[in-house]
């Protein structure tokens, strides 16, 4: 079998771990397959040929369940009838700066994406979604060909099937990683989440770390992170420093992948919710949902605002984590396992259908 995989991996390190990912799932259920890969940012009308010679072409995870994804970001070709191969959205999600339930109830797909979905489905696959707000958003545009599988980035395969957390708690941390925020706006809450995990935690290493490369907001906060002891890395470009995280004793940040990434390994995590990915995926798994910016009505008009009692909040999940022996994380983890078969069956349907 020869599978053409279009993904988004250039330079967030996230985007590279959802590729890689999709990449080994689909290698560890046919593997035989040969693998081709393109970039999803640009046209692909001249490789047409070479693609409508594969077996099938899959959209490895991302924002795929949005308006303007087909064909701004993903501009693949002007007709999507000149692909003559089976399309398969695997993982793929929703995205919006919120995910309350006007949000979802309310999103309606344009034309472009309901031609994608319609080219997606024609041969019998289902559309593979992220997160349960995904599904919520299909379904209520009329789509029932839908399944809950999670990004494929949410699969390690070596830990598959653990359910337990058999990390040394909380009181035990010697580790710490912090990921940064994708939202500029956030890089106060950075500091403010930085200097609470100093106090909080004591003389433990910390590690900042930047998903997309190091950003120009952080010459003014170089000296705050000196003084506190902190590590800056920078893992953009691929997924392999992604290994940083492997022996922390406990994530806690702004990136969803970092999030994924240690919830994939088993070790502690806690989101602060910069959209709707975060909060459609805390709300997915049973963790708590805290985020980064509320609504309030002004002047008759609904306003953002930075959400200044997070690291209330913070503190809070952290304690309920111990007080309550970890288990919304081993319920995490448990969804997680879950999930993943159909995650295995919505793969393996390929073969059905070439």
């Amino acid at each position: 079998m020869k599978i053409a995989v279009l993904h988004g991996a250039i330079i967030n390190a996230g985007d590279f771990l959802i590729k890689n990912r999709a990449i080994s799932l689909l290698k560890y259920f046919y593997p035989d397959s040969e693998i081709v890969e393109y970039y999803r940012n640009q046209s692909l009308e001249e490789k047409l040929p070479e693609i409508n010679a594969c077996d099938i072409l899959v959209f490895a995870g991302g924002p795929g369940y949005c308006n303007g994804f087909y064909p701004r970001m993903a501009p693949v070709t002007d007709d999507l009838n000149k692909i003559k191969i089976p399309v398969m959205l695997l993982g793929m999600g929703w995205w919006e700066h919120n995910s309350d339930v006007v949000s979802q109830y309310s999103y309606q797909f344009e034309e472009p994406m309901m031609a994608l979905f319609q080219k997606a489905t024609e041969k019998g696959l289902k559309m593979g979604c992220r997160d349960i707000a995904t599904v919520n958003v299909l379904r209520n545009n009329g789509y029932d060909n839908i399944v809950m599988t999670g990004c494929p980035a949410w699969y390690d395969l070596e830990h598959i099937g653990i359910a337990r957390y058999t990390g040394k708690g909380l009181t035990a941390c010697r580790k710490i990683c912090i990921s940064d925020c994708g939202n500029m706006a956030n890089w106060g809450l950075a500091v403010e989440l930085t200097q609470f995990v100093r106090r909080f935690f004591g003389n433990c290493e910390i590690y900042f770390v930047c998903h997309r490369g190091f950003p120009d907001a952080r010459l003014g906060i170089d000296p705050i992170m000196k003084e506190l002891n902190v590590h800056f890395m920078d893992i953009s470009g691929s997924d392999e420093e992604f290994k940083v995280y492997d022996d922390c004793d406990l994530h806690i940040g702004f990136r969803v992948h970092a999030h994924i990434y240690n919830l994939s390994r088993r070790n502690l995590s806690i989101l602060l919710e910069e959209d709707a990915r975060g909060s459609s995926l805390n709300a997915t798994l049973g963790l708590p949902e805290i985020k980064t910016k509320y609504l309030q009505v002004e002047n008759g008009a609904l306003q953002y605002h930075i959400n200044d009692k997070i690291i209330y909040q913070v503190e809070d999940a952290l304690l309920n984590l111990a007080e309550n022996h970890y288990c919304s994380m081993e319920n995490a983890y448990r969804m997680m396992n879950q999930y993943f078969e159909n995650m295995k069956r919505h793969i393996l349907s390929i073969k059905d259908i070439i």
